[in-house]
Order: C-alpha cells, then sequence, then structure tokens
C-alpha cells in the first residue's frame, strides 16, 4: 500500500477511516497514472541490441517504474497533484 503521510501532513486534512481510505485510492490512481508515464516515455527510447539486458531487464524496468510511481506519489514534495484533486472532488460524494 502506497503511504500518504506527507500530503496528510502538508497539504491537506484527512480525518476519518473513509477519508484516509479515499486518500489511499486516490494515491493508487496517481501512481498507476505515473507508471504509465514512465512507460511511454520509456518505449521512445531506442533500444540498441547489443546493450539491451532482453526480457530481465525489461521486467526490472517494469518494477523500478512500479516502485518509482509509488513513491512519487506519497510524496507531498514530488507528487504531481493528481491524488489530492481526486480527494477533493470525492470527499463529499463518499
Amino acid at each position: 500500500m502506497i503511504g500518504t503521510a506527507g500530503l496528510q501532513e502538508t497539504q491537506i486534512n484527512i480525518t476519518g477511516k473513509k477519508d484516509k481510505e479515499l486518500m489511499d485510492a486516490a494515491c493508487q490512481f496517481e501512481a498507476v497514472f505515473i507508471n504509465q508515464l514512465f512507460k511511454a516515455l520509456d518505449a521512445t527510447i531506442e533500444k540498441d541490441e547489443s546493450f539491451h539486458g532482453g526480457k530481465g531487464e525489461e521486467i526490472f524496468r517494469s518494477m523500478f517504474f512500479d516502485e518509482m510511481a509509488k513513491d512519487i506519489s506519497s510524496s507531498s514534495t514530488t507528487s504531481f497533484g493528481i491524488a489530492k484533486q481526486i480527494y477533493e472532488q470525492m470527499k463529499d460524494l463518499v
């Protein structure tokens, strides 16, 4: 699960279990978005067959992008702000 401690302390006031669950879901959505962005960017890089690591490198890159996206979305200093916007839009509906 993605931690939201940084977002909770500096940007918004989260109280209650439902609010925390909503913010966690919003952070997870932002992480998925960032991960897709990384994959799209990686697809534009030309890979030379002599230096490309094959299937193992592809698996490593995928896991690396997943972790980087989670880390970026869970920090108030690096987040794109998507999670905060989703939370603000959805908090009255949940």
